[in-house]
């Protein structure tokens, strides 16, 4: 009998760990720069507390169950409700504004796509306490220092950003009924189709075509943002588009979602402000914002522009012992060289030195350490260096 992972999910071999362990590298490094503290919470939350935040609609999406205690459960498939539960818990002792980060992995039932699984690693990202469009600003650009550390640049991404407070005016002063089918209608650019038609009259389609046309006022809130975000050096990456309103009800403010400039792939990343969020799931009122990025289109996006890393050297040294005598000395060396920060290791039985340069040169080392009995009985170890070819003596014997 063979098996296999589950559709939808994947085997991390040592090659593509360390494209997860690459890019995680980049958020852990963005969101320490800019004053964010990790967290991270249970894979498996209640159902009802998921449901609290995304309706009952969700459940089609969800790896849900009863456990053995009888409790409605599910595989977590976004971090931000644990966070809202974690942030009500302890709203009275936090400082403000609290800024919170993440790498948690999620799981939705869903069909598979280029860009979309039934998990991915997601980088989380939070700020709660903070009104001021500045901090919107701020965490845009938290997103896009990450990708800039990952070698993507305003040539290869840009960011259509907007504000969804202008949108739910507009469709008030068209006397829009059903607001939050519209929204979505807006955001999946589907105003012209047959959906569209059967929730507005042809008339507001027409208006609201005509809308989404003209130029973004960059006034107000949205104006203050743009501002800070050339402050924050990223404005060349923006462009204010009115079809991003990103459909979940709870969004209230500023929101933004990042591209390939080639549209090849769905979004990379998607935030906002959701100020109503933390107090509808049994919290202090609270102004928030956050913004989540996945894994898996990221790594598409890399691998199309050739910025995926190289495999790393999974050695520094190889340690060779010449003769059985030696293979204590080999094992100490090796001790040695851990003890000093390097990535070592000696085979377990004495090898061939043509055979030790043929592993050494597997294992990416640069360099290998040769124990003979004539140089270990003064101390000593052969050191070759496999880039330049050069060879040197090293004290590496007892005391």
């Amino acid at each position: 009998m063979s098996f296999q992972s589950l559709p939808g999910f994947r085997d991390f071999f040592p090659e593509t760990m360390a494209i997860r362990r690459h890019i995680e590298a980049a958020w852990h490094a963005s969101a320490h720069a800019a004053g964010f503290e990790e967290i991270e919470g249970p894979p498996l939350e209640s159902l009802d507390l998921l449901k609290a935040k995304s309706g009952d609609a969700i459940v089609d999406q969800l790896y849900a169950f009863t456990d053995k205690g009888g409790r409605e459960v599910a595989l977590r498939p976004e971090l931000t409700p644990t966070v809202a539960r974690m942030i009500a818990d302890r709203a009275s002792s936090l400082s403000k504004p609290t800024k919170w980060y993440g790498t948690p992995q999620l799981f939705r039932y869903e069909r598979k796509q280029r860009g979309r699984l039934r998990e991915h690693i997601q980088w989380n990202v939070d700020i709660f306490g903070a009104d001021h469009v500045a901090s919107d600003a701020e965490l845009l650009a938290v997103a896009l220092d990450a990708l800039q550390r990952l070698g993507l640049t305003s040539k290869d991404i840009y960011v259509r950003v907007s504000d969804r407070r202008v949108a739910e005016a507009k469709l008030q002063e068209l006397g829009v009924e059903d607001m939050q089918a519209t929204l979505t209608l807006i955001d999946k650019e589907m105003l012209g189709t047959e959906k569209a038609a059967a929730v507005l009259p042809a008339p507001t389609i027409t208006a609201l075509q005509e809308w989404l046309r003209e130029p973004f006022e960059q006034d107000g809130d949205f104006g203050d943002f743009t501002r800070a975000c050339d402050d924050f050096g990223i404005a060349d990456f923006l462009e204010p588009d009115k079809n991003i309103v990103r459909g979940l009800a709870y969004y209230t403010g500023i929101v933004w979602e990042i591209f390939d400039r080639k549209r090849t792939l769905r979004a990379v990343a998607g935030g906002g402000r959701y100020d109503t969020l933390i107090e509808r799931m049994g919290g202090p009122a609270m102004p928030a914002l956050g913004f989540g990025m996945g894994d898996v289109v990221l790594g598409e996006l890399l691998k199309d522009l050739d910025l995926l890393p190289a495999t790393p050297a999974r050695i520094d040294a190889l340690v060779v012992a010449l003769g059985d005598d030696m293979t204590g000395p080999a094992r100490q060396v090796v001790a040695r060289l851990r003890a000093r920060g390097m990535a070592a290791e000696a085979s377990y039985s004495p090898m061939k030195l043509g055979k030790a340069f043929k592993a050494a040169e597997r294992a990416g080392a640069s360099e290998i350490y040769i124990v003979g009995s004539d140089e270990w009985s003064r101390g000593e170890v052969q050191v070759k260096n496999l880039a330049s070819g050069e060879q040197r003596t090293e004290s590496l014997g007892a005391g």
